[in-house]
């Protein structure tokens, strides 16, 4: 859009003199603006203004009218666009008064055009404010272009980061021999928790995207624990409950601005703790465990005893409720494990959906 190619602009002109109209829309026209609409009743201004939706470059108004006044005219104008008129007003009249002017600005106007008005005159500033209005649309032309650029980078950024903590997750995961189904689902079913006992939307999705990394911190133990066949001794179980820490260190050691960095850390070091206390490695108890911990100890038990492990078939859904039951107030917070029961349809739902492949 060139600033100085002015013909391809509309512009509205209303006077109550037929001359006048007729001498105004001669003098645009030698700007090479053919796009006029002219107007010597005032109240047909505003229902124009309606049907283009404003979308007009400028408008040449005169005061003194029957039926409305430029003040009417352009009162009323407000009241029609009133979060923002996008084009000037040039007024035109032959009244001198400072007060008519100073309340001319009040309304609406832009500029002004004593009567009689001289046409060079006419020419300059209607000139000047096309030039005025034209600049300001290719700002904001800019401006938007450069807000959609923004969004589809910001848009990207963020599948890209989505992508990465699922990796990674899934890096952890498959030296347990999990799949990215699994940590898809507890994703998502700490979300269905997260959204039933009311924490704020930010926190529901952070603790859906984090809770994929749950057990990150397994990266760190060795293959020989990690797959042994048959039970851990003390030692090796010390070892093996050493990856909520070990997850801590892998994603809180170095105090990442990024919430969604926090949060999993937070997530790795205490999905193992217990309501009553005998969990891992803090021992705390009751709501003293952080809430996103206790949201993902139900999704993580959950899923593992609702698949198919090496060493056990699933569970039926209704035996899996019974145990969380069961084990309310004990290994799980039982305000959680109500939520869990009233959105038992909704788990199963996931269940479906992101079953692992035969």
């Amino acid at each position: 859009m060139d600033i100085h190619d002015l013909s391809n602009s509309s512009i509205a002109i209303c006077d109550d003199s037929i001359t006048n109209v007729m001498i105004l829309s001669k003098l645009v026209e030698s700007e090479g603006i053919k796009n006029i609409h002219s107007f010597t009743d005032p109240r047909k201004v505003v229902p124009f203004l309606k049907e283009r939706k404003g979308d007009i470059d400028l408008l040449i108004l005169d005061i003194e009218m029957p039926h409305m006044t430029g003040f009417d005219v352009m009162n009323a104008i407000a009241a029609e666009f009133p979060s923002q008129r996008n084009f000037p007003i040039l007024v035109i009249t032959g009244l001198r008064d400072k007060e008519v002017r100073t309340h001319a600005l009040t309304v609406g106007a832009n500029d002004f055009i004593g009567k009689p008005f001289d046409q060079l005159e006419v020419v300059l500033r209607v000139r000047n404010l096309l030039g005025v209005q034209r600049a300001l649309r290719i700002q904001t032309q800019l401006a938007e272009q450069l807000e959609r650029e923004v969004v589809k980078r910001t848009d990207e950024l963020n599948k890209a980061n989505d992508l990465l903590v699922y990796l990674l997750a899934l890096a952890g995961e498959m030296r347990d021999n999990e799949t990215g189904r699994h940590v898809a689902r507890v994703g998502r079913y700490s979300r269905i928790l997260a959204e039933g006992i009311g924490l704020p939307p930010e926190l529901c999705f952070l603790i859906e995207k984090a809770a994929p990394l749950h057990d990150i911190g397994k990266i760190g133990i060795p293959d020989s624990i990690l797959h042994k066949n048959g039970r851990l001794d003390e030692a090796e179980r010390e070892i093996m409950n050493s990856h909520t820490t070990k997850g801590l260190q892998l994603l809180g050691e170095y105090g990442h601005d990024s919430m969604l960095i926090q949060m999993a850390a937070s997530i790795a070091l205490n999905h193992h703790e217990r309501w009553d206390g005998t969990g891992y490695p803090k021992g705390m108890m009751g709501e003293s465990i952080p809430v996103e911990g206790r949201i993902v100890a139900i999704a993580d038990v959950f899923d593992a005893l609702t698949t198919r492990r090496p060493y056990k078939e699933p569970w039926p859904l209704e035996k899996t409720s019974v145990f969380l039951r069961e084990n309310a107030g004990k290994h799980f917070d039982p305000a959680v494990v109500d939520i869990f029961t009233a959105h038992i349809e909704q788990f199963a739902r996931v269940m479906h959906e992101l079953s692992d492949p035969e």
